[in-house]
């Protein structure tokens, strides 16, 4: 694929536009815009211009006026107005810093540090809370960098700054994380900030799936370890609450009493006599002598399933 050069004819929409609130996100999004069209372009906000003598200097003048107008065009109407005087881009630049940044104002960088420890999930849902965290912790790399300056030290450094964000998260998930946030914290080496959100966001598909609910953490955990297995060769099921439930509690059949037959523990509508003898029941004149002899099985099968009649 061949590189264009950029003519001041090309806009760059960046997705919002430059207001007195917005500064931090807007800056990074616009280095983002430019740097994707030309790295060379992208110099022209912090390098100082060419000498007006050099013979690059005529090529140089034209890629800072299409910096300079992409900029403008990313700025709102109000206050694009009273910038157009600038002479190049740079100069554009560093003043929208010192106008709408905060730079080192601690109070603010205080703030963000809070909003990381005390942001939870609440009503919103898994994306929405990794994208206001990403936005935050954007803040704070712009107003509290990276102090060091030795290759390893700035290695380490970074090393904390991930396992920081990797608590915040977890920390700010709802309790029904708990069971897969356990497992992260578990892992050596820990998950980055990134892994962590992918594998919590994959645990959020499974829950809604099988249709866990949300009040019920333990849920997930339940299901995860309610298959065992006993042999070889077949799982031995661990009933948790919610399959208990799927069963209704069993009818006393005691009183019961079939007006067809006569006889007890089932009603005439589940007479074997009117429904036909289903074919893992014996004939009627045997099943009655086993049902004489006080066979247990006949006892415990009818009294289930309230049928009359007798096994073999």
């Amino acid at each position: 694929m061949n590189y264009q050069q950029p003519k001041i004819s090309d806009t760059l929409k960046i997705g919002l536009r430059l207001n007195s609130s917005n500064y931090a996100l807007w800056s990074r999004m616009t280095r983002v815009a430019i740097g994707g069209r030309s790295k060379t372009l992208l110099n022209h906000l912090t390098s100082n211009p060419l000498d007006i003598n050099h013979e690059g200097y005529k090529q140089w003048e034209q890629e800072d006026l299409i910096v300079f107008s992409w900029l403008i065009q990313n700025i709102e109407p109000n206050l694009a107005s009273n910038l157009t005087t600038f002479a190049i881009a740079k100069l554009l630049w560093d003043a929208l810093a010192t106008t709408y940044s905060s730079g080192v104002d601690k109070l603010q960088t205080y703030d963000l540090y809070v909003k990381t420890t005390e942001i939870k999930q609440g009503n919103s849902n898994l994306e929405e809370l990794w994208i206001r965290m990403q936005g935050i912790w954007g803040d704070l790399e712009t107003r509290d960098p990276n102090p060091m300056e030795n290759a390893s030290d700035i290695t380490k450094y970074n090393k904390i700054r991930v396992e920081q964000k990797l608590f915040q998260f977890l920390k700010a998930l709802d309790q029904k994380y708990d069971t897969i946030k356990r497992e992260l914290l578990r892992s050596n080496p820990l998950p980055t900030t990134e892994e962590a959100y992918a594998a919590v966001r994959k645990e959020a598909a499974h829950r809604q799936i099988l249709g866990l609910s949300p009040s019920n953490p333990s849920t997930s955990h339940d299901i995860a370890t309610g298959l065992a297995t006993s042999d070889g060769n077949r799982p031995s099921v661990h009933l948790t609450q919610t399959n208990r439930n799927k069963y209704p509690p069993k009818v006393d059949k005691s009183k019961l009493t079939c007006t067809r037959c006569g006889k007890s523990r089932h009603t005439r509508e589940n007479c074997f006599e009117i429904k036909g003898y289903p074919e893992w029941l014996t004939k009627p004149g045997k099943a009655a002598m086993v049902e004489e002899a006080g066979d247990t099985t006949t006892t415990a099968i009818n009294h289930d399933l309230g049928f009359g009649g007798a096994v073999t």
